[in-house]
């Protein structure tokens, strides 16, 4: 005879049946969330590959910068806006996207570090203050800033440059300015690395009421900065822009007005000034104006260019990338002393 066990009641059975499902839902949802950790996986090594690419593509566009450089120094001994790397902007098709090269002379603008040389053995013999200063506070003048509005930048500049803890004039800041600060740091007290640098100095940040016009030439005047790893201030009259006259201008401390300046710069052949001379010599066609010309910014002035900033935008699939490297001619041979990536804050 078969012997038939007790059956189970129906709500043991209801319970035995959320569980199994319990159990299917839990492993659909680990299996989910594991086909999408993979997924995402997968797609993170994509990007980093794809990131990877763009980097050294990037890094071949930066050793074709300094080929052009290279070759325009070979062909002519001087750097003007006829020559190949000055295209405003070079494009090359890559695998995968686009290479885009823009390349910069950076003896166009008035260089800041140069301020830290305070004193000439010139203007020692003169008595009188740095030639450099005198020319930054002019350009200031070109751009209708006030002088007080002026000095209270130029002076914490000059205290951020120099090596001392004095303030300088009435307008300056040093050590126990910046210490009280909230957070608190120190002045470089040596030379600007980089334009970000102005955000930390005092002055260099209009108060937020200022009128829009200081805002709009504060900012025009920020276009016209640059910070070496030299200290000479010296422009390479064959790559100005009109934009950039008022630094020439400020060179001459009121001689030329930057009408003036522009007039001369009208008549720049294609290929550049041959040497400052060819440049001085227009200068000199009003014989009253000539007796006038400070002869010493001769040396400020040149037809070629050792510092340059390329900026390479590499678009490759889905990845963006862009590489700003600075460049330096070094015997003939353009190097890189600088590279930053992303967004170039100064």
């Amino acid at each position: 005879m078969k012997r038939v066990g007790p059956t189970p009641p129906a709500n043991a059975r209801g319970v035995a049946l959320v569980v199994v499902l319990l159990v299917v839902a839990l492993m659909s949802i680990v299996a989910t969330q594991l086909g999408s950790r993979v997924h995402l996986n997968i797609q993170q090594a994509g990007n980093r590959a794809q990131y990877e690419q763009a980097y050294w593509y990037a890094l071949g566009g930066e050793r074709l910068a300094r080929g052009l450089i290279e070759a325009a120094l070979q062909a002519d001994d001087r750097i003007h806006r006829d020559q190949a790397w000055s295209s405003a902007l070079l494009s090359y098709p890559i695998d995968g996207g686009m290479m885009q090269l823009q390349i910069d002379d950076q003896r166009t603008c008035f260089n800041l570090n140069a301020l830290s040389v305070l004193v000439t053995p010139q203007d020692a013999q003169q008595e009188q203050r740095p030639k450099t200063l005198r020319q930054f506070e002019r350009l200031f003048q070109l751009l209708d800033i006030e002088t007080a509005r002026a000095q209270s930048m130029i002076e914490p500049l000059r205290d951020w440059l120099d090596a001392d803890t004095l303030p300088t004039g009435l307008d300056g800041a040093e050590d126990l300015f910046y210490t009280n600060l909230s957070p608190p740091y120190l002045p470089a007290n040596g030379p600007l690395v980089g334009l970000s640098e102005l955000n930390f100095i005092d002055g260099f940040q209009p108060p937020g009421e200022a009128e829009e016009t200081l805002q709009e030439k504060l900012a025009r005047l920020r276009a016209l900065f640059c910070a070496l790893p030299d200290t000479n201030m010296q422009l390479n009259l064959n790559t100005l822009q009109p934009d950039q006259f008022p630094v020439l201008a400020a060179l001459f401390q009121g001689q030329l007005s930057v009408d003036e300046v522009k007039g001369v710069m009208e008549g720049r052949p294609t290929e550049g000034f041959a040497d400052v001379d060819a440049f001085w010599s227009q200068l000199q066609s009003d014989e009253e104006q000539a007796a006038t010309l400070d002869q010493t910014v001769k040396e400020q002035l040149s037809v070629s260019s050792d510092f340059f900033l390329a900026r390479v935008e590499v678009n490759y699939y889905d990845s963006n990338f862009i590489l700003y490297t600075r460049i330096y001619v070094r015997e003939g041979k353009p190097v890189t002393y600088r590279r930053h990536y992303g967004v170039l804050n100064g």
